[in-house]
């Protein structure tokens, strides 16, 4: 088995009788409307990609593509092959948008996979795919098995709590590749001082690189490969982030640092890989660099400057302010389309707390959405001190409304400004910014199955035991699989929550609880 590894959370898999191509991002535009950028640079590969599969045409040609999310997904690089021979493999989530949008462009063979389906290409090689299906969350991972070599790409699935039961049943995996840093607007977008958002990015940060250790040392791969993250940000307005000491978007060099100083098992092999790079444990030579010049801490500003410069006509194209007239239609367009999604939410009762959008471009102007009295106005002001506010360009909103963007790619984008009051996280508010319409009511079905789910278990910290919820209340992952933190705090594998479990399980940061319940020794 080799494996080139093609930027961000793309790879090109070979073996004798077959190719798997995963999450190909190599087209040059970006994705999320311009808010991400491949990092470091890999859009001459998509040529590369493509010669491969034309020279190879006696070999069995896979795409698999883990989620709809355009880092993983990019549609204008898979248009390109479509004179190429070669079938798709998919994942089969309950919303057909994925395939939907393929089937828009493309005649391919798609291969639909259940969760923890294996899909047999010949006698010597499978797939197996794994499912995340949480509303919120939509995902898949892919394990690879050619000749009794076994490639675990996790991309950026939240799965943390099913890889026991993965490894249990794979026993060895050679390469695992999983997400090391953060892709969220939490706090990158939010109205923090320098020091608080600094304590928050750090926490979190640190917390990933824990969770990628604990999942590494449960694996126990033969290599493991730093992949899904981070990308760059070009666009004038959020810069910054790249050069930031402190964010959720660590590089690569510094996660395999901490690695390489905290895991148990010394001898797992951890590159520090860039797009072009090779791997294959099987031949004398295991890790083979690409030509291209690399990207290290010395030159990484003026990299980024340079690489920006190259898109300084696209953001002015882009980011085209509306004329008043323009400004009115968009207003009157959101209300509508806000009203649909107020409509489509049952779950509008759990939120005490009014939502205000207003806009970065246009001052004392507001959409109030009061959940509680259910209905929608027009406000110059916010006189509340319990509310959420999400302030945007009225030119991004349009694009939204104008079907160019969807809600989640919006949020992606990171040009946004948000504030709450009190600071405290709700699942359903963040759901009812970031989903389609199509999709709050199966969202809502799910925040109220974890909330109806009884089940307890027993868990043993710093020698002393508690009943606690057996699922997480954020997204349902089994906390049979969360670890432990400073003898009081049990973290959640999937998102990394933290339950401090001498506050009775309280969750800092919102209002979750497992509940947690001391037992007296016996």
């Amino acid at each position: 088995m080799e494996i080139t590894f093609l930027g961000h959370a793309g790879f090109f898999v070979e073996t004798d009788e077959t190719i798997l191509i995963m999450d190909p991002w190599l087209s040059s535009s970006g994705a999320f409307d311009g808010g991400w950028f491949q990092f470091p640079k890999n859009h001459h590969l998509a040529n590369v990609v493509k010669e491969r599969l034309l020279k190879n045409l006696h070999k069995r040609a896979i795409i698999y593509i883990s989620h709809e999310h355009k880092d993983h997904f990019d549609e204008k690089f898979l248009r390109t092959l479509e004179d190429c021979d070669f079938e798709y493999v998919l994942p089969k989530f309950r919303r057909t948008v994925l395939i939907d949008k393929i089937k828009s462009f493309s005649n391919k063979k798609i291969f639909l996979c259940n969760d923890d389906s294996t899909i047999f290409l010949n006698n010597n090689e499978s797939i197996k795919i794994y499912i995340e299906d949480s509303e919120i969350n939509r995902d898949s991972a892919i394990l690879f098995e050619s000749k009794n070599e076994k490639f675990l790409n996790l991309n950026d699935c939240k799965i943390h709590d099913r890889l026991k039961h993965i490894k249990d049943s794979e026993i060895q995996i050679d390469y695992f590749a999983v997400q090391f840093s953060g892709a969220t607007w939490h706090p990158t977008c939010y109205n923090y001082s320098k020091e608080e958002y600094e304590k928050i990015s750090l926490k979190k940060k640190m917390s990933k690189f824990q969770a990628t250790k604990i999942a590494i040392e449960m694996i126990n791969p033969k290599v493991y490969i730093p992949s899904a993250g981070p990308a760059c940000f070009l666009d004038p307005d959020i810069i910054h982030l790249n050069f930031e000491k402190n964010n959720i978007f660590p590089r690569s060099e510094e996660v395999v640092e901490f690695l390489k100083n905290h895991l148990k098992n010394k001898e797992i092999l951890i590159p520090e890989i860039a797009p072009g790079d090779v791997l294959c444990l099987t031949k004398d030579e295991i890790f083979i660099l690409s030509d291209n010049h690399r990207v290290n801490e010395k030159n990484f500003q003026e990299y980024i400057i340079s690489y920006a410069k190259e898109y300084e006509h696209f953001f002015n194209e882009i980011k085209k302010p509306l004329k008043a007239i323009e400004f009115e239609l968009m207003l009157e367009d959101l209300k509508s389309e806000l009203e649909l999604k107020l409509k489509s939410f049952k779950s509008k009762s759990g939120l005490s707390r009014s939502l205000y959008l207003g806009f970065l471009d246009k001052l004392n102007c507001y959409i109030k959405i009061d959940f509680a009295a259910n209905k929608i106005d027009y406000v110059d002001e916010i006189n509340e001190e319990n509310f959420y506010l999400l302030n945007a360009y009225s030119y991004d909103i349009n694009r939204v409304l104008k079907g160019f963007l969807t809600w989640e790619d919006f949020a992606l984008t990171f040009r946004v400004k948000l504030n709450r009051e009190p600071d405290v996280y709700q699942s359903l508010m963040q759901g009812f910014m970031i989903l389609e319409k199509e999709d709050l009511n199966f969202f809502c079905d799910k925040i109220l199955e974890i909330e109806n789910r009884t089940e307890r278990i027993i868990i043993e910290v710093a020698g002393c035991k508690y009943s606690i919820d057996r699922y997480c209340p954020h997204q349902g992952a089994d906390l049979k699989h969360a670890w432990s933190e400073g003898d009081r705090f049990l973290v959640c594998p999937r998102h990394r929550w933290s339950f401090d479990l001498l506050k009775d399980g309280s969750c800092e940061g919102n209002s979750a609880s497992i509940n947690a319940i001391p037992l007296e020794n016996e």
